[in-house]
């Protein structure tokens, strides 16, 4: 039977899972063998580490030794009894499509079976605790405050925000439309030197016949592209320092630029071609930049009205060390 192996974080909670035997699990953490008493059914080791904790193999999973599980069979309706928690097949379901919209998964059948098992688990030792008072620790509470909060703040930012931030095709098409010019790529070559004397004169040479990428393996300070003639490949806007970039977007295919200033130096720039995208190729691309726009746009005006109906008082000198 695979067994599922979870990783966790003390800060995240991130869990993943893969496929091992059924043997005890050593988990090696920083020079430390953490082994699961074979007597407990969901034994627990941790070793702290930059916030880091490993938990074993076991964990989770019930030991095929373990005469104090339970698998009669229950109302369809129902996963598991856990002393007076029912953990019922709506609960189960809203959990693990939960943890899945978090951490980005989706389980299979076999390892939502292993999944009812880290549940009980985890269930088990949170009752144990609470009959312990650890509900009552101040440090815990302030965490519960957190996540509690984290969990609220998501929803409430999916019904005010992400909601209202959807893109539709007329206005993707209208962006599209304005800006046309932006879903082009080129194929570009370009020699950098530091000199604006030197640039002169090697442009004048270009122009005078010499052969471009010739001069960029001699005289180009650009190390990644000077072997390959001063080759930058293809690229969109947005890409390139703008001076570098409003010169060679305005470039015919084939032209060679005077030369160009930017923070790196002086660019002789030279476009080979250039590679226009329709509509339905850069649709995915522009609704998710208006969706972004949208979303910060609706985030700020929410923050603005919520900062207006709690008043807030902040001591950034408190969060320093």
């Amino acid at each position: 039977m695979k067994k599922l192996i979870l990783l966790i974080s003390a800060v995240t909670a991130v869990f993943i899972y893969t496929a091992c035997d059924t043997t005890t699990q050593e988990v090696k953490h920083d020079d430390t063998i953490l082994t699961p008493p074979s007597s407990s059914p969901a034994s627990t080791s941790q070793q702290a580490d930059s916030g880091n904790a490993a938990v074993s193999a076991d964990a989770g999973m019930p030991s095929q030794e373990n005469e104090n599980f339970d698998t009669k069979k229950l109302d369809k309706g129902i996963v598991a009894i856990v002393g007076d928690y029912v953990l019922t097949r709506d609960k189960f379901r809203a959990i693990t499509d939960y943890m899945g919209q978090k951490y980005d998964y989706k389980l299979n059948p076999e390892q939502e079976k292993e999944f009812i098992q880290f549940i009980v688990n985890k269930k088990l030792m949170a009752m144990d605790a609470r009959s312990k008072g650890y509900a009552d620790r101040p440090d815990i509470k302030m965490k519960y405050e957190w996540d509690f909060d984290d969990i609220l703040s998501h929803a409430y930012y999916a019904d005010n925000i992400d909601k209202k931030s959807n893109v539709t095709d007329a206005e993707a098409k209208a962006y599209y439309t304005a800006h046309t010019g932006d879903f082009v790529q080129i194929k570009a070559y370009h020699i950098l030197v530091k000199s604006k004397q030197l640039a002169d004169s090697l442009y004048n040479r270009i122009k005078d016949g010499e052969d471009f990428a010739d001069i960029a393996k001699k005289y180009s300070e650009d190390d990644t592209t000077k072997a390959k003639g001063g080759d930058l490949g293809e690229f969109g806007r947005g890409t390139m320092v703008q001076e570098f970039e409003d010169a060679a977007f305005a470039l015919d295919d084939g032209e060679v630029s005077r030369p160009v200033k930017s923070i790196y130096g002086w660019h002789i720039i030279k476009v080979l071609s250039r590679k226009k995208y329709n509509f339905d190729d850069s649709r995915d691309k522009i609704v998710q930049m208006i969706k972004e726009k949208k979303q910060q746009q609706a985030f700020d005006s929410v923050i603005s009205a919520l900062k207006k109906k709690y008043k807030v008082t902040v001591n950034e000198s408190a969060a320093g060390n």
